[in-house]
């Protein structure tokens, strides 16, 4: 951003959908500063939104360690089967 720091940005779930597919961590949400950082384990946070849409950090480096431990949390799918493949 214009201050020079980074942003996480979850995706909605559809277009112009408040819902997103995969919301930073509940635990991290409404936290801010040194108490994010000691919740999250990453050192620099300053922001998760109480929805979990959007967090911010202040390195390029932490936002993507923000982005990489919520895509680790979410959850395992498979994948859909074709039935020609059956």
């Amino acid at each position: 951003d214009q201050a020079g720091q980074w942003r996480v940005q979850c995706v909605p779930k559809e277009p112009h959908s408040f819902q997103s597919r995969l919301p930073l961590p509940e635990p991290w949400r409404g936290l801010r500063d040194e108490a994010l950082d000691q919740v999250s384990g990453i050192p620099g946070c300053i922001f998760v939104h109480t929805s979990g849409f959007i967090g911010g950090h202040h390195t390029r480096e932490g936002a993507l360690s923000m982005a990489r431990a919520t895509l680790a949390q979410r959850p395992v799918t498979k994948p859909p089967t074709n039935s020609l493949d059956q």
